[in-house]
């Protein structure tokens, strides 16, 4: 879906969520199916789609269904949020119209969205923002494997602290 915003800036939502196909439901079956909502912010469409079809693949082998949404700025997740509530944030630094330190702030100054988990990624993070707020980060160029583990080890901690 793409939108107009005053500026004239066209955003795209993408909702990568798909049906698993039959053969692999077959395999998975013996494995409790959760759901996971993963916000990405990536102003990089193409890395977004990268990361979009990693974490649908990495979901057949892991027992989790991700269901993944990318926004492509700040101000397009803000709206997102709105109407989907995720498990975890994936965000870039450098974003279009609001940066992802700034768009964190936001998000997590909302009272329901202050415990969910966020993943920056960046080649030039702004280590000390980060330390102060406690993140984790990852430096782009990344190797797509230390991401899926980043991405799981997070969303493991927030079970854990949810139990």
């Amino acid at each position: 879906m793409a939108r107009l915003y005053p500026e004239g800036t066209p955003v795209q939502v993408l909702d990568y969520t798909e049906q698993t196909e039959p053969v692999i439901q077959e395999v998975m079956s013996g494995k409790e199916q959760r759901e996971k909502t993963i916000l990405i912010v990536e102003d990089d469409e193409d890395l977004g789609a990268l990361i979009l079809e990693a974490l649908q693949q990495e979901s057949f082998y892991m027992g989790v269904r991700y269901r993944t949404l990318l926004a492509i700025d700040g101000m397009e997740a803000l709206g997102i949020i709105e109407e989907t509530f995720p498990d975890l944030f994936l965000l870039d630094y450098y974003l279009p119209r609001i940066n992802g330190l700034d768009l964190y702030d936001r998000m997590h100054a909302m009272e329901t969205l202050s415990q969910v988990p966020t993943i920056f990624m960046s080649a030039n993070p702004p280590f000390k923002e980060l330390r102060k707020r406690n993140l984790l980060s990852i430096r782009k160029p990344f190797n797509l494997r230390e991401l899926l583990d980043t991405i799981e080890n997070a969303l493991a901690v927030q079970k854990k602290d949810g139990d």
